[in-house]
């Protein structure tokens, strides 16, 4: 076999491999937004130790978040709105797979994001942090999810 015909074939094997892996990345990332997805719902779930108050229009009540509480769920349209994404960038064997998960609801004003408000606070609402445990929450069944060995 001479020497250009061996490199061709090498070359061939290494794209197959390098192919191979960012498919499997990509699979990787979309289990990764699943796991936040799911670790979302956990952490903006159960009962929360705030005020009770009454739902308009109804003899119903509910108590909301305590500071440093994660947001109580009222409604659901919050906890309900969230989207995930996974995409790559780059080309051949430098490429970036990233697993997002997000809420773009904004306050009826419309010019805030509702999530950041939430997280943050403002002047007359103390912080709602859940970014973070939502975050936490995930991290172990992620890193298990990118330790997994790869497949040929």
């Amino acid at each position: 076999m001479s020497s250009g015909k061996a490199s061709i074939e090498i070359e061939g094997v290494c794209k197959n491999i390098t192919d191979s892996v960012a498919r499997e990345l990509k699979s990787r990332g979309v289990r990764v937004s699943n796991k936040l997805m799911n670790a979302k719902n956990l952490v903006l779930r159960g009962s929360r130790s705030g005020r009770t108050y009454r739902v308009p229009g109804t003899r119903r009540t509910y108590i909301a978040s305590a500071s440093g509480e994660p947001p109580a769920v009222r409604t659901g349209t919050y906890r309900n709105s969230w989207h995930q994404k996974t995409y790559s960038e780059g080309i051949n064997q430098n490429f970036t797979v990233h697993s997002t998960i997000k809420n773009d609801v904004k306050t009826e004003a419309g010019n805030h994001y509702l999530g950041d408000i939430l997280e943050n606070g403002t002047g007359k609402m103390a912080p709602r942090p859940h970014f973070d445990k939502i975050i936490e929450k995930a991290k172990p069944q992620i890193k298990k999810i990118y330790e997994e060995p790869y497949t040929k």
